[in-house]
């Protein structure tokens, strides 16, 4: 019976999945993503149901749109299957079990699956357009402060831990607001700091260190290879352009599911 509830999850993660697809391509644009319907972005043909089903559509359709016959990006494909093992890793983190499920459990799985969104729509529109979108920002912060409404609810919060974190996003979005009046655009690196902020609220302190760990060793590695590629050539080393947020992101999942992994292990 558990195998049947993972795999409920994971169709259902692979909807979500679905759906953040979608999101990471209306929100840079200003587009509702809730009440207007999918659509090929190449043909604008509106989608039925047969069309949008997570990861059967797309190999059933070999990968085109059914009207335009335009090739649909793989990134569709595996953000979907990546979004149901995600809610799947969840699940098992958790210790869901169908024969005990308990309202703590369900609560917590609530929120991880908020604060997976909030990774893949940082991720996916970093990596597409090296930006962090500010509405994507505040509602992470708004899922921290509810998490930690939560955790004072069922007597597991730590007042000056949260505090502080609360201060620090504070001071920098007040410095966003600064910068932005006076250079006209968002400041890229302070929005890092609060996806960090965000990410210390859902995995504490150490984790999110070493996520900015890996994510300086993928940047530094990116570089070398490249260097290395272009041996011969003029190459100049730009890390402004790299995606900080979307590596950040990677770094923080493989770093949660490195050290549950280890926990088992001993």
């Amino acid at each position: 019976m558990n195998i049947l509830l993972y795999i409920i999850i994971f169709i259902m993660g692979s909807l979500f999945g679905s759906f953040l697809t979608l999101a990471t391509y209306r929100i840079p644009l200003k587009q509702n993503i809730t009440h207007k319907r999918s659509y090929c972005p190449k043909c604008n043909h509106k989608l039925s149901f047969l069309d949008m089903f997570p990861i059967i559509s797309y190999i059933f359709l070999k990968g085109k749109c059914r009207y335009c016959k335009s090739k649909i990006g793989s990134r569709y494909f595996i953000i979907e299957i990546l979004s149901g093992i995600a809610f799947v890793i969840l699940a098992v983190l958790l210790n869901i079990n169908i024969y005990n499920i308990r309202i703590e459990q369900i609560a917590e799985f609530g929120f991880g699956v908020l604060y997976i969104v909030f990774l893949f729509l940082i991720a996916g529109i970093d990596k597409e357009r090296h930006k962090i979108n500010k509405g994507v920002l505040i509602y992470g912060i708004a899922i921290s402060i509810s998490y930690m409404l939560y955790q004072f609810a069922s007597a597991e919060f730590n007042t000056n831990r949260f505090i502080i974190y609360l201060v620090i996003v504070a001071i920098i979005l007040l410095l966003s607001i600064y910068q932005m009046q006076k250079k006209g655009k968002d400041e890229y690196e302070l929005s890092i700091l609060i996806v960090c902020i965000i990410m210390c609220f859902f995995t504490y302190e150490v984790a999110t260190i070493f996520s900015i760990i890996i994510t300086i060793l993928i940047i530094g590695i990116k570089i070398i290879v490249n260097k290395i590629l272009n041996k011969g050539k003029k190459y100049k080393i730009n890390i402004e352009n790299q995606p900080i947020a979307f590596y950040l992101c990677i770094a923080n999942c493989l770093t949660v599911l490195f050290a549950y992994t280890l926990y088992l292990l001993y």
